[in-house]
């Protein structure tokens, strides 16, 4: 049973969490055992801030105020940021940057949700080399989510506001026959099984929405003069079938044979020619070194690994195969009108994706176990990811469905954990982990051109997917420059010049090397453990540095002289010349304001090492204990995020984040990852 009440950095923003679960396993006579897991869950949140350029993203007019101006004077009425009429009290001419005490307390973001998983699992031992086994596993949510724009706000005056309920229905089920560690003769045993399963999930969701509200401050829909509603449902199904074989030799070989099929609903119409299912297959060796062959008492285990193995995938949409249908928001007197809803054209021929991987490993331990490297070389592949393709405009879609993705991935993942002093009273642990991924994009479409996805509000900048390239690919607009890189400036006023055509890669958005260094020390019943975490040879375009630039608060806007000295930008002129002449500070906020449609000036590496976690515990002995319903407890003082060692971004955390969707390497005055200090209490009874 747990308990979470979090109140966030933002003021108004809270998270109450409680769920009670319970794992419960049961033998029935001496061959049948059953096992049951439970886990209900009571989520309310309250006040959740709004993201990136979104109106009433608090955190976009702080970021922009001169640092003389005090962010209490803009309190207002009740210390709401509005005025005696709930009207905002505006601190800016920009009709959607909000007052930040305004948005915090009267745009409202809130959910509900009821969830409840649960897991039936039976085993029946029908003879000792033979049992029967199968699987019931649910997954059901009811969400209630509310927003709200409220009344006096400069861009939307009246206010409007949506209140939605769904649910989310999702069950598995699987039964299959098996046989463990069947001896097949004296050197060779047989683990295997056969077996079908489904899985089937059910979305169903009803909203309701309205804009201008008749009384200020009342939130509900009737209480707007323009309503609508919305209706959304899909279900989904795979059925499967599946078998896996591993033949083990003398206990250290094994040999590991996989197979199954499944048959997608996204992927069935009737009369389709093309299939909607796939076999995909894998196999496998290990081969336990240590176990086959002496060598020697420091080594203690050494396993040598490798295999080869596909993953399919349908689409995600229910309904991508053939015209799905709406009914438009207004009618026509009186009556509803219907049309044909998405953008994108079907296709009925769409098939499976696939997913082929070949990884090769080794897992060693020496010196009593003290020291172990567990390291991991991979290359995967994505065949025929489903992908939109371009279509003509005259069509009246965007797109058109088609098996034309492909990406690759290669790899390697390291973890090397250390003894490195041990004895009864005081142990002293170490480990690292390292991880390091190439990603390229081997062909997106039809015409091989660039799959566009997220971009900022300057929309100078997209990131987007470039066959040939990395994943990712931060592609924006850039300055001229000469042959040897130097930003090339206009002869007239000096201002640098903006480069005519394609834009260019500045960058990717996906860091592809990642570093975790844990320690851990034990002295009696003390303990303590930290772990530093960090990524490297990635690229964020900062929209808030962006902006800091363009308003003069950035610190690179003040030359070293101070503004009133002047400032000699680094560069040349357009014929070549060194610039030679000061830019005075009355001119210096037009040169940067010119620099802020250039995606190039606010693209920064996203390297950084930070304090992860460190924790502080304590046992209390056993004896102390003694007469108590007690049998253990421990206590632990424990500090997540609490600083960076390094990080290559000014004025931000690259961890903030933009919105839930494909965006990485975008940050737009985004809140950053909070730190937390908590104290743990563990009791086991």
């Amino acid at each position: 049973m747990t308990n979470m009440d979090n109140l966030d950095i933002v003021p108004n923003s809270t998270l109450k969490r409680n769920s009670l679960g319970l794992n419960s396993s049961q033998k029935l006579g001496d061959k049948i055992t059953v096992d049951v897991n439970m886990k209900y869950i009571l989520e309310d949140q309250e006040g959740n801030p709004q993201l990136s350029d979104s109106p009433g993203n608090g955190n976009f007019a702080v970021n922009l105020f001169a640092p003389t101006v005090n962010v209490n004077d803009m309190l207002g009425e009740g210390g709401l940021g509005r005025n005696a009429d709930l009207t905002e009290f505006r601190i800016s001419d920009n009709s959607y940057s909000q007052n930040p005490w305004f948005a915090a307390w009267n745009y409202i973001n809130s959910s509900e949700k009821e969830r409840f998983i649960g897991a039936l699992n039976a085993r029946w031992d029908i003879k000792d080399y033979l049992y029967v086994r199968g699987r019931i596993g649910g997954d059901r949510y009811d969400l209630h989510r509310t927003g709200s724009t409220p009344w006096g706000t400069a861009y939307q005056p009246n206010g409007s506001m949506n209140e939605t309920k769904s649910s989310f229905r999702q069950y598995d089920a699987d039964v299959f026959i098996g046989t463990d560690n069947l001896q097949l003769d004296s050197d060779i045993t047989l683990t295997a099984f056969v077996g079908i399963g489904q899985n089937s999930q059910e979305y169903n969701a009803t909203g309701v929405s309205g804009s201008d509200f008749i009384v200020p401050g009342l939130i509900d829909v009737k209480n707007t003069k323009n309503q609508g509603s919305s209706w959304s449902y899909w279900k989904k199904q795979i059925n499967s079938a599946y078998g896996s074989a591993e033949l083990g030799f003398m206990d250290y070989a094994y040999l590991t044979l996989t197979a199954r099929n499944d048959w997608f609903s996204t992927l069935s119409l009737k009369d389709k020619k093309a299939p909607n299912n796939d076999l995909y297959t894998s196999a496998s060796l290990s081969f336990v070194l240590s176990d086959a062959l002496d060598l020697g008492s420091s080594v203690d285990f050494l396993k040598l690994r490798g295999g080869y193995s596909q993953v399919a995938g349908g689409a995600d949409s229910p309904y991508a195969l053939s015209l799905s249908y709406g009914i438009y928001g207004q009618g026509h007197l009186g009556a509803s009108l219907g049309n044909i809803s998405g953008g994108t054209i079907p296709n009925s021929e769409i098939t499976p994706f696939e997913k082929n991987e070949t990884e090769f490993g080794i897992d060693l331990r020496m010196f009593d176990n003290k020291l172990s490297i567990d390291a991991t070389y991979y290359d995967n592949e994505t065949l025929g990811d489903i992908v939109g393709v371009s279509a003509s405009a005259t069509s009246g879609y965007g797109s058109a469905l088609a098996n034309l993705g492909n990406i690759s991935n290669k790899g390697i993942e390291l973890l090397i954990k250390g003894t490195l002093m041990q004895s009864d009273d005081f142990a002293w642990n170490a480990s690292i982990n390292y991880t390091n991924n190439t990603s390229k994009v081997v062909a997106t479409n039809d015409t091989g051109g660039n799959i566009s996805m997220q971009e900022p509000r300057s929309r100078n900048l997209r990131v987007t997917h470039i066959v040939g390239e990395k994943y990712g690919a931060l592609y924006g607009s850039s300055y001229v420059r000469d042959a040897s890189g130097a930003i090339v400036h206009q002869m007239v006023n000096g201002i640098p010049i903006p480069k005519i055509g394609p834009r260019k890669i500045l960058g990717f958005g996906v860091a592809p090397t990642q570093l975790g260094i844990g320690s851990s020390v034990r002295y009696k019943d003390f303990n303590a453990s930290v772990l530093f975490e960090g990524k490297t040879g990635g690229q964020i375009y900062s929209g808030s540095n962006a902006f800091l630039i363009r308003n003069g608060h950035h610190k690179k806007t003040v030359p070293a002289g101070g503004r009133e000295a002047g400032w000699v930008p680094t560069g040349v002129m357009e014929d070549g010349s060194a610039i030679t002449t000061s830019i005075p500070a009355a001119q210096q906020e037009d040169y940067y304001r010119r620099t802020y449609s250039i995606a190039e000036e606010a693209i920064f590496d996203s390297d950084y090492m930070r304090l992860r976690q460190l924790s502080i515990g304590y046992n209390i002995p056993s004896d102390k204990l003694d007469g108590t319903f007690i049998d253990k407890a421990t206590i632990s003082l424990i500090g997540r995020n609490l600083f960076f060692l390094s990080n290559s971004v000014d004025n931000i955390d690259p961890e903030s984040a933009y919105n839930n969707s494909n965006s990485a390497g975008l940050e737009w005055f985004g809140l950053p990852v909070p730190r937390t200090i908590g104290l743990n209490v563990n009791l086991k009874f």
